[in-house]
């Protein structure tokens, strides 16, 4: 079996402005052995009210950066499959024409 490792690593912070007011944001960074590294963002905001219950928005900020983080890995995912498919059709077209101009 050809077993593979790739981790994820998330940085939760909170900031201020006075736009936004009171925010959390959390990047959540995939590892992958030799290819490219991707980057997930997520916010949520902190509701001033509860700011002794910063699990809620942390949890909201990494959950919303691991969806953006999928949603990047299964697009890339798709462009190579489309590249791959490409590939293929073309290669079994040039076949076709081979065999086709030999006959």
């Amino acid at each position: 079996m050809n077993e593979k490792t790739w981790s994820v690593n998330i940085v939760i912070d909170d900031h201020k402005s006075a736009e936004t007011g009171a925010q959390t944001r959390a990047s959540a960074r995939l590892h992958t052995n030799g290819r490219a590294t991707f980057v997930g963002t997520g916010l949520a905001r902190r509701n001033s009210h509860h700011t002794d219950v910063s699990e809620v928005s942390d949890d909201m900020a990494a959950a919303r950066a691991l969806a953006d983080l999928s949603h990047q890995l299964y697009e890339a995912a798709a462009q190579r499959e489309a590249v791959t498919r490409s590939a293929l059709t073309s290669a079994r077209a040039a076949d076709f024409g081979l065999r086709r101009s030999s006959a």
